[in-house]
């Protein structure tokens, strides 16, 4: 399963509240906030865990917004739900950025449209100002913008439960 978290980040910690991709993210959550939880993607293994699915792997990959790179390509979240960025090194994640870009560019209009002009009454012209201001940054590579991309795998298969859900589980069998 996989989940992306559209709050923006970046790998090198230099996007403030200043930015306009901050800004951007900041008023799409709180524009859906009623509606969706955005930050379910950094709880779900919790509720796996809380349902009974167990040894259950974890990893937050960041999706670069453009084509930049330090080298790591994921960053597994521990058991007690800690970040260890110690995750493997691919060359890859500069080739996604850049194939990324032109979505990116186009995601920032699109996805944020209904919300920000409907659900918090943005002008058109605060809107296209604001989406203008992300695309130039989000297409700096300095920034080292990402977005939280979380992949859950379950390794074990839970324990049989009588509540009617059915599980599909990759991985090894329970001992």
């Amino acid at each position: 399963m996989t989940e992306i978290y559209f709050n923006v980040q970046s790998d090198n910690g230099s996007i403030t509240d200043q930015h306009a991709l901050r800004r951007w993210s900041t008023q799409y959550m709180r524009a859906l906030e009623d509606r969706k939880d955005l930050r379910i993607g950094s709880r779900l293994r919790n509720f796996f865990i809380e349902e009974g699915l167990v040894e259950v792997d974890t990893k937050m990959i960041p999706l670069p917004l453009s084509a930049w790179s330090n080298g790591k390509f994921w960053h597994f979240v521990d058991q007690h739900g800690d970040i260890n960025a110690d995750g493997g090194k691919d060359p890859r994640t500069r080739d996604i950025g850049r194939y990324n870009s032109e979505n990116i560019q186009q995601l920032l209009r699109s996805l944020a449209l209904y919300p920000l002009t409907q659900r918090l009454h943005m002008s058109p012209q605060s809107f296209d100002r604001l989406v203008e201001q992300a695309q130039e940054e989000a297409r700096n590579h300095s920034l080292k913008a990402y977005f939280p991309l979380y992949d859950w795998l379950q390794l074990e298969a839970p324990r049989p439960r009588l509540t009617g859900h059915r599980y599909i589980c990759i991985g090894r069998k329970p001992r």
